[in-house]
């Protein structure tokens, strides 16, 4: 006697068996997608470190950091909920995108009273060209976002489910972001400094084989304003101007003027 059709038994294996390949495909694809996502996410913490500085050996520093004298600072960016209408405020990079409120556009300016910054009207030298101010977008966003969003969704400027912070900040600058994967769980961070290798800001070092002292000074950008400063250097003393951030500066020593590359940390700058 021939049998006919399937026992519920053998069905119910059949569709076990089913379940099974079907959860281990849709994990296996899950892992896939989570891969790709974190491989995207490490990329735009590399994009978003060298929209603030970037350094390619023999070529000029380039990113906001360099073009404006300072980190990136959290700005405000009121949105309204469409839920509750509320008007609710986040903190984020948007500096990298938009201009600054107060900055200027980058200029190649000279150092005139009306370009320097405030109180240093004094080492206005319109011999001395600086350049300066905002060239961005540092940054781009997708096309109608107003906000950085990781590759999973989520404002960047926002902490994750698991309250883990996504940008770390030190005095209203940014100085760190990170990333969670998909599970943004403690543990899986992935981090990376906006500080260039060597500290966030760098040190002039002039020295000089003339026994006379001489006056030395510097030239730099300031959010599109020049600032500076200026000291005596002799054979026994060199002048030593610190706090700077790394970035394209000008050196006017004895009527003449010559652009150099400020590099994170130390730099050494024997006048000639």
């Amino acid at each position: 006697m021939n049998r006919k059709g399937f026992t519920f038994v053998e069905l119910v294996v059949v569709l076990a068996i089913i379940a099974i390949l079907t959860h281990l495909a849709v994990r296996e694809l899950s892992s896939v997608r989570d891969a790709k996502l974190v491989k995207a996410a490490d990329r735009q913490l590399e994009e978003i470190r060298s929209s603030v500085y970037s350094c390619v050996p023999g070529e000029e520093a380039t990113g906001f950091l360099a073009d404006m004298g300072r980190l990136p600072r959290l700005a405000d960016d009121e949105r309204v909920d469409r839920a509750s209408r509320a008007v609710v405020t986040n903190s984020t990079l948007s500096e990298l995108w938009l201009m600054p409120a107060g900055a200027k556009p980058y200029a190649v300016r000279r150092a005139t009273a009306e370009n320097m910054v405030p109180g240093l009207e004094a080492l206005a030298n319109p011999a001395v060209y600086v350049p300066t101010g905002w060239r961005g977008p540092y940054l781009r966003i997708p096309f109608g976002k107003t906000r950085l969003l990781d590759p999973w969704g989520n404002p960047i400027e926002k902490e994750d489910d698991a309250g883990l912070a996504r940008l770390a900040v030190s005095n209203s600058f940014v100085t760190a972001v990170s990333h969670f994967g998909p599970n943004a769980q403690p543990g899986g961070e992935r981090r990376i400094s906006l500080v260039p290798d060597g500290g966030e800001t760098s040190r002039i070092v002039v020295t000089s084989s003339f026994g006379t002292p001489a006056a030395v000074t510097w030239y730099g950008p300031a959010s599109g304003l020049v600032t500076g400063a200026t000291q005596n250097v002799s054979a026994s003393a060199p002048a030593v101007f610190e706090g700077l951030a790394p970035g394209r500066r000008i050196l006017f020593h004895n009527g003449v003027a010559r652009a150099i590359d400020v590099k994170p940390g130390d730099n050494l700058i024997p006048l000639e």
